[in-house]
Protein backbone atom coordinates (compact mmCIF):
# COMPACT_ATOMS: atom_id res chain seq x y z
CA UNK A 1 0.00 0.00 0.00
CA UNK A 2 2.83 2.56 0.58
CA UNK A 3 4.08 1.81 -2.68
CA UNK A 4 1.02 2.55 -4.05
CA UNK A 5 0.44 6.20 -2.28
CA UNK A 6 4.44 6.64 -3.41
CA UNK A 7 3.44 5.98 -7.04
CA UNK A 8 0.14 7.96 -7.04
CA UNK A 9 2.39 11.24 -5.16
CA UNK A 10 5.01 10.77 -7.88
CA UNK A 11 2.29 10.77 -10.58
CA UNK A 12 1.34 14.31 -8.99
CA UNK A 13 5.34 15.45 -8.58
CA UNK A 14 5.45 14.44 -12.53
CA UNK A 15 2.77 16.66 -13.48
CA UNK A 16 4.54 19.67 -11.56
CA UNK A 17 7.54 19.14 -13.13
CA UNK A 18 6.22 19.13 -16.57
CA UNK A 19 4.43 22.13 -15.61
CA UNK A 20 8.04 23.80 -14.25
CA UNK A 21 9.32 23.13 -18.07
CA UNK A 22 6.83 25.68 -19.26
CA UNK A 23 8.51 28.51 -16.93
CA UNK A 24 10.79 31.42 -19.67
CA UNK A 25 13.08 29.14 -21.74
CA UNK A 26 15.19 29.83 -24.25
CA UNK A 27 15.18 26.74 -27.21
CA UNK A 28 18.36 26.79 -29.28
CA UNK A 29 18.11 23.70 -31.92
CA UNK A 30 22.08 23.16 -33.23
CA UNK A 31 22.65 21.26 -36.24
CA UNK A 32 22.71 17.79 -36.95
CA UNK A 33 25.19 15.56 -34.95
CA UNK A 34 26.64 11.68 -34.90
CA UNK A 35 26.27 11.34 -30.78
CA UNK A 36 27.76 7.43 -29.78
CA UNK A 37 26.86 6.56 -33.31
CA UNK A 38 23.23 8.19 -33.82
CA UNK A 39 22.88 11.03 -35.93
CA UNK A 40 20.57 13.42 -33.91
CA UNK A 41 19.63 16.90 -33.84
CA UNK A 42 19.81 18.32 -30.43
CA UNK A 43 17.05 20.73 -29.10
CA UNK A 44 18.75 22.88 -25.65
CA UNK A 45 16.70 24.24 -23.68
CA UNK A 46 18.36 26.63 -21.11
CA UNK A 47 15.81 27.96 -18.46
CA UNK A 48 16.19 32.00 -16.60
CA UNK A 49 17.39 29.70 -13.34
CA UNK A 50 20.32 28.56 -15.47
CA UNK A 51 19.21 24.78 -16.20
CA UNK A 52 20.21 23.27 -19.35
CA UNK A 53 18.16 20.44 -20.33
CA UNK A 54 18.20 18.22 -23.72
CA UNK A 55 16.00 16.50 -26.40
CA UNK A 56 17.52 14.41 -29.39
CA UNK A 57 15.65 13.65 -32.21
CA UNK A 58 17.09 11.85 -35.58
CA UNK A 59 17.64 14.01 -38.07
CA UNK A 60 15.11 12.82 -39.99
CA UNK A 61 12.10 12.94 -37.36
CA UNK A 62 10.03 15.16 -39.60
CA UNK A 63 9.31 13.03 -42.39
CA UNK A 64 8.45 10.10 -39.47
CA UNK A 65 4.65 11.95 -39.72
CA UNK A 66 4.28 12.48 -43.32
CA UNK A 67 1.92 10.01 -43.81
CA UNK A 68 -0.29 11.36 -41.16
CA UNK A 69 -2.86 14.02 -42.22
CA UNK A 70 -1.84 15.44 -38.55
CA UNK A 71 1.35 15.67 -37.35
CA UNK A 72 -0.06 16.20 -33.60
CA UNK A 73 -0.55 13.50 -31.72
CA UNK A 74 -3.41 12.03 -30.19
CA UNK A 75 -4.85 10.73 -26.55
CA UNK A 76 -5.84 7.24 -25.26
CA UNK A 77 -8.30 7.03 -22.78
CA UNK A 78 -7.45 3.65 -20.61
CA UNK A 79 -11.08 3.87 -19.05
CA UNK A 80 -12.35 3.21 -22.43
CA UNK A 81 -10.20 -0.35 -22.97
CA UNK A 82 -11.01 -3.71 -22.06
CA UNK A 83 -8.71 -4.61 -19.12
CA UNK A 84 -7.65 -7.03 -21.48
CA UNK A 85 -6.25 -4.57 -24.38
CA UNK A 86 -4.92 -2.69 -21.03
CA UNK A 87 -2.93 -5.44 -19.44
CA UNK A 88 -1.44 -6.41 -22.92
CA UNK A 89 -0.42 -2.44 -23.49
CA UNK A 90 0.94 -2.43 -19.28
CA UNK A 91 2.65 -5.54 -20.22
CA UNK A 92 4.29 -4.33 -23.57
CA UNK A 93 5.70 -1.39 -21.80
CA UNK A 94 7.21 -3.45 -19.13
CA UNK A 95 9.14 -5.27 -21.69
CA UNK A 96 10.43 -2.16 -23.01
CA UNK A 97 12.40 -1.88 -20.17
CA UNK A 98 14.18 -5.11 -20.45
CA UNK A 99 15.79 -3.64 -23.88
CA UNK A 100 17.32 -0.36 -22.21
CA UNK A 101 20.50 -1.11 -22.39
CA UNK A 102 22.55 -1.45 -18.98
CA UNK A 103 24.90 1.93 -19.56
CA UNK A 104 21.36 3.88 -20.24
CA UNK A 105 20.31 2.20 -17.02
CA UNK A 106 23.01 3.49 -15.37
CA UNK A 107 22.47 7.08 -16.34
CA UNK A 108 20.95 9.65 -13.62
CA UNK A 109 18.50 10.81 -15.99
CA UNK A 110 17.01 9.64 -19.39
CA UNK A 111 13.33 9.90 -20.51
CA UNK A 112 11.92 8.34 -23.46
CA UNK A 113 9.20 9.55 -25.63
CA UNK A 114 7.86 6.93 -28.31
CA UNK A 115 5.46 7.81 -30.73
CA UNK A 116 3.20 5.00 -31.20
CA UNK A 117 0.66 4.78 -34.36
CA UNK A 118 -2.97 3.02 -34.55
CA UNK A 119 -1.23 -0.43 -35.59
CA UNK A 120 0.64 -0.29 -32.43
CA UNK A 121 4.25 0.29 -34.08
CA UNK A 122 6.59 2.73 -32.47
CA UNK A 123 7.33 5.09 -35.45
CA UNK A 124 9.80 7.81 -34.27
CA UNK A 125 11.52 8.36 -30.37
CA UNK A 126 12.45 11.25 -28.57
CA UNK A 127 15.67 11.33 -25.84
CA UNK A 128 15.15 13.57 -22.89
CA UNK A 129 17.92 14.66 -20.70
CA UNK A 130 19.81 16.89 -18.61
CA UNK A 131 22.97 18.63 -19.59
CA UNK A 132 25.15 16.21 -16.94
CA UNK A 133 23.34 13.18 -18.75
CA UNK A 134 23.76 14.04 -22.00
CA UNK A 135 27.90 14.76 -21.72
CA UNK A 136 28.22 11.69 -20.62
CA UNK A 137 26.73 9.84 -24.13
CA UNK A 138 29.51 9.79 -25.89
CA UNK A 139 31.67 7.80 -22.74
CA UNK A 140 29.52 4.88 -23.63
CA UNK A 141 30.16 1.99 -25.32
CA UNK A 142 30.39 2.96 -29.37
CA UNK A 143 26.91 2.74 -30.64
CA UNK A 144 24.71 2.18 -27.74
CA UNK A 145 22.40 4.63 -28.43
CA UNK A 146 22.24 4.23 -31.92
CA UNK A 147 21.75 0.68 -30.99
CA UNK A 148 19.25 1.15 -28.87
CA UNK A 149 17.53 2.99 -31.06
CA UNK A 150 17.09 0.55 -33.39
CA UNK A 151 15.94 -1.33 -31.06
CA UNK A 152 13.02 0.98 -30.08
CA UNK A 153 12.09 1.25 -33.71
CA UNK A 154 11.58 -2.67 -34.16
CA UNK A 155 8.39 -2.69 -31.10
CA UNK A 156 4.87 -3.11 -31.88
CA UNK A 157 1.98 -3.74 -29.18
CA UNK A 158 -0.93 -5.34 -31.72
CA UNK A 159 -3.42 -4.54 -28.67
CA UNK A 160 -3.32 -0.66 -29.87
CA UNK A 161 -5.60 -1.83 -32.92
CA UNK A 162 -8.39 -2.72 -30.69
CA UNK A 163 -7.93 1.69 -29.17
CA UNK A 164 -9.70 4.64 -30.23
CA UNK A 165 -7.29 7.54 -30.40
CA UNK A 166 -9.46 10.38 -29.35
CA UNK A 167 -8.49 14.14 -30.37
CA UNK A 168 -6.43 15.95 -27.76
CA UNK A 169 -8.03 19.53 -26.15
CA UNK A 170 -5.86 22.66 -26.72
CA UNK A 171 -7.92 24.36 -24.02
CA UNK A 172 -7.60 21.40 -21.49
CA UNK A 173 -4.27 22.09 -19.74
CA UNK A 174 -2.75 18.46 -19.61
CA UNK A 175 -3.57 18.16 -23.26
CA UNK A 176 -2.18 21.26 -23.63
CA UNK A 177 0.64 20.61 -22.78
CA UNK A 178 0.87 16.93 -24.06
CA UNK A 179 0.53 19.07 -27.45
CA UNK A 180 3.10 21.57 -26.66
CA UNK A 181 5.83 19.42 -25.53
CA UNK A 182 5.70 17.56 -28.59
CA UNK A 183 6.09 20.42 -31.49
CA UNK A 184 5.67 23.89 -29.53
CA UNK A 185 2.37 24.94 -30.74
CA UNK A 186 -0.90 23.48 -30.18
CA UNK A 187 -2.87 21.24 -32.79
CA UNK A 188 -5.52 18.75 -33.00
CA UNK A 189 -4.71 15.15 -34.27
CA UNK A 190 -5.60 11.41 -33.31
CA UNK A 191 -3.54 9.32 -35.86
CA UNK A 192 -0.90 8.23 -32.68
CA UNK A 193 -0.15 9.00 -29.82
CA UNK A 194 3.17 9.54 -27.67
CA UNK A 195 3.75 7.11 -24.46
CA UNK A 196 6.29 8.91 -22.04
CA UNK A 197 9.04 6.40 -20.28
CA UNK A 198 10.36 8.03 -17.11
CA UNK A 199 13.63 6.76 -16.03
CA UNK A 200 13.47 8.42 -12.81
CA UNK A 201 9.96 6.56 -12.21
CA UNK A 202 11.50 3.29 -12.91
CA UNK A 203 14.27 3.94 -10.99
CA UNK A 204 12.33 4.31 -7.36
CA UNK A 205 9.12 1.76 -8.97
CA UNK A 206 10.44 -0.27 -11.72
CA UNK A 207 7.73 -1.39 -13.46
CA UNK A 208 4.84 -1.08 -10.67
CA UNK A 209 2.04 1.53 -11.32
CA UNK A 210 -1.00 1.04 -9.23
CA UNK A 211 -3.00 2.75 -12.27
CA UNK A 212 -2.01 -0.09 -14.39
CA UNK A 213 -4.04 -2.45 -12.23
CA UNK A 214 -7.16 -3.77 -14.06
CA UNK A 215 -9.79 -0.86 -13.05
CA UNK A 216 -12.27 -3.08 -10.12
CA UNK A 217 -8.42 -3.91 -8.09
CA UNK A 218 -7.10 -0.16 -8.52
CA UNK A 219 -10.87 0.93 -7.49
CA UNK A 220 -10.82 -1.65 -4.51
CA UNK A 221 -7.17 -0.56 -3.14
CA UNK A 222 -8.31 3.25 -2.97
CA UNK A 223 -10.80 2.06 -1.08
CA UNK A 224 -9.17 0.39 1.25
CA UNK A 225 -6.80 3.23 1.56
CA UNK A 226 -9.32 5.68 2.15
CA UNK A 227 -10.94 3.58 4.74
CA UNK A 228 -7.55 3.17 6.49
CA UNK A 229 -7.22 6.64 6.71
CA UNK A 230 -10.86 7.66 8.14
CA UNK A 231 -9.61 5.22 10.63
CA UNK A 232 -6.56 6.79 11.64
CA UNK A 233 -8.59 9.99 11.60
CA UNK A 234 -10.76 8.62 14.27
CA UNK A 235 -8.48 7.58 16.44
CA UNK A 236 -6.59 10.67 16.58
Amino acid sequence: MKKIILTLSLCLSCIMVANARLYPHVVDTLPKRVVNGLEVIPVRKTYKSGGVYWKLRISDFEKCFQRFESKYPGGMNYNLNSDEVNQAIYDWQDKLWEIYPPEIKALKEFDLKLFVDRDGRVFAVEFSMTDETFQELEDLPKNTLKNFYRNLIKQQCKAFKEVDFHVLNPDYEFHSYELLSVWGVSGRGNEYITLLFKKFCYDVFGTFTPSNLPREEFRRLIEEEEARMKSQQKEQ
